[in-house]
Parts: structure tokens; sequence; C-alpha cells
């Protein structure tokens, strides 16, 4: 279509637009005849507010004073090392040259 025939559709077209995919002609949804629109702060509801802790059920807090902290000695049960990303992505280059 011409930026021209785009500008004459009717309002109750929409064109979709996917990556990898040919343009899309449909009809618009109208949102405010869904079912669930009472959930939504158009509908009435209260509107989200992202990071709101009211439904937390844990938290965490770190204390600097950890020098006089005696740590509970448990039964080795093998070696383990903590690894940075780096030395990970070196151990799967070298791994991965083994390989070919």
């Amino acid at each position: 279509m011409t930026p021209d025939e785009v500008r004459m559709l009717d309002n109750k077209y929409a064109l979709l637009f996917i990556r990898g995919e040919r343009p899309i002609i449909d009809l618009k949804y109208n949102t405010f005849a869904h079912p669930n629109i009472k959930l939504t702060e158009d509908g009435g509801y209260k509107p989200y507010i992202h990071g709101n802790t009211e439904n937390a059920i844990a938290t965490i807090s770190i204390d600097t004073n950890v020098s006089d902290i005696k740590c509970k000695e448990y039964k080795d049960i093998g070696k383990y090392e903590i690894l940075i990303d780096e030395e990970i992505d070196d151990y799967l280059m070298k791994e991965s040259k083994k390989d070919n």
C-alpha cells in the first residue's frame, strides 16, 4: 500500500507489523468491551503501583558489623568454588575449543 492508501483506511482497521512476517490489516478491538475491563484503571479499579511492598513475604537486610559474627560449621560435603561470569565464559570457550 502507498502512504496515500494507508491514510485513506477506515479508522476501524489497524495495520500490524511483525518482524519477519508480512503486514496484516485487521479490525481494531474495542478494549472497553472486554469482560475484564473492570480489573483495569480505565474500568474503575485501583491503579497498579510497581514496587509496592504490600504483598511482600520477606525482607533482606545487610548487617555491616559482620566481624563479630561466628559462622556455624557444617559437615564438608565437597569442594565448591564461586565463579564470576568472565570465568564461566572462559571455561565454556575452552570446552568448545576442545570439541572442535
